[in-house]
């Protein structure tokens, strides 16, 4: 019994496309790894992904905030689940709901103080972990990876550069 696989006699991968689908295989491991950081970040203050999301977006928006209608779109997700998520943030004391201008159908949603509180603690747990997941790499293995991105992902083979920094002491 062979353990080798069975390959379509006569075919043929494009070596390049070989190299490719490698590297997007490689790049999506670590987006999922990432999302998983920031998702496991989340969690620990009590947020769902999709509560993650919205307080994301309404930092985002600054102090002022954002329509509901806004938080609609930035979400991709329906306006009732967007009230209910919306909801169940005002009762954590992450958000707060006000009437847009003068206009008292129309609401803007922003964040509290302890929302802020909330976002920039996920930003710190998610950047801890981030580091954890990148420790040792080689600083060029950084800039590979995204000279990558922009040629694989984006096409922009030629349009950006990236910049190669001197080392620092501490990477010599």
């Amino acid at each position: 019994m062979s353990l080798q696989p069975a390959v379509e006699p006569g075919l043929e991968v494009d070596p390049e496309l070989l190299q490719q689908l490698a590297f997007r295989s490689r790049l999506r491991y670590i987006f999922r790894r990432a999302l998983t950081a920031l998702d496991a970040a989340a969690a620990e203050l009590g947020l769902s992904t999709m509560g993650y999301h919205a307080v994301l977006v309404l930092g985002g928006a600054g102090p002022a905030g954002i329509s509901e209608q806004e938080l609609v779109d930035q979400l991709s997700s329906s306006r009732a689940h967007t009230s209910v998520l919306a909801r169940s943030l005002v009762e954590q004391g992450l958000i707060e709901r006000g009437p847009m201008g003068k206009d008292r159908r129309r609401v803007t949603l922003r964040l509290t103080r302890r929302g802020w509180e909330v976002v920039a603690e996920i930003a710190e747990r998610h950047r801890i972990r981030m580091q954890a997941l990148v420790e040792g790499w080689d600083p060029s293995a950084f800039e590979e990876l995204l000279e990558r991105i922009m040629l694989v992902y984006l096409g922009l083979e030629g349009r950006v550069r990236v910049e190669r920094l001197e080392p620092t002491k501490e990477s010599s």
